[in-house]
């Protein structure tokens, strides 16, 4: 008979990243050119999955003076300057994490575009080693892995100590729930039956059939 799991080492945790990142005006193109980048880095015999972790990710993109439509306020856009959102669920600690994309070429590539669209103009010192300036001054990310994370972690709401399925404890932000704790990436991939073929890397094309949007 097999035991509930109750206790997860860092490596199987799972973990939320939710980047609210300040970006040009017009920034689009760098937006796009960064995205690009990440989709060209999934290629045959390349399959990155495991070693990033990533169970779910979003992208988007809000241009300066918009907000996100909604009744209330909710993420919004200076007027000089536009909205990066990311947010994802990933495996194990945030430093390994980032270190699996800064360490690829091609993503690091985008990343490196990311930061040439970033504006944090009155926010922090551009002569700071962990500005956008300087990390692409100096190297970009590649050079630059432990700045990089200082960057990301001023724009993450997320906090990377709070894992998926601990029930809500004093002083924490938020309760992050999990299906299945300890189901890391990798562990799908090694375990599922079949799951190279049901999930090849990169994915085949896939049709949707159609949701339902409630009437209101």
């Amino acid at each position: 008979m097999t035991s509930p799991i109750t206790e997860l080492t860092p490596s199987e945790q799972q973990h939320m990243l939710f980047l609210f990142i300040p970006v040009k005006k017009g920034s689009a193109d760098s937006v796009n050119e960064a995205l690009t980048s990440l989709k060209q880095a999934v290629l045959p015999n390349n399959d990155i999955r495991a070693s990033t972790g990533v169970h779910f990710f979003m992208f988007y993109h809000l241009a300066a003076g918009k907000n996100a439509g909604l009744p209330i306020p909710s993420f919004q856009a200076l007027d000089d300057r536009g909205l990066f959102v990311v947010q994802s669920i990933y495996d194990a600690d945030f430093a390994p994490y980032i270190s699996s994309f800064v360490e690829h070429p091609i993503i690091a590539f985008g990343l490196n575009a990311v930061l040439a669209g970033m504006d944090e103009t009155g926010l922090i010192d551009p002569e700071d080693p962990t500005s956008a300036v300087y990390i692409l001054a100096n190297g970009g990310v590649q050079s630059n892995p432990g700045a990089f994370n200082c960057l990301l972690m001023r724009y993450n709401f997320a906090d990377p100590t709070i894992p998926a399925a601990i029930s809500s404890a004093p002083n924490q932000k938020y309760v992050l729930g999990s299906t299945f704790p300890g189901l890391t990436v990798g562990r799908i991939l090694q375990k599922y039956p079949d799951a190279q073929s049901l999930w090849p890397s990169p994915a085949a094309p896939i049709t949707f059939d159609p949701s339902v949007k409630p009437s209101c």
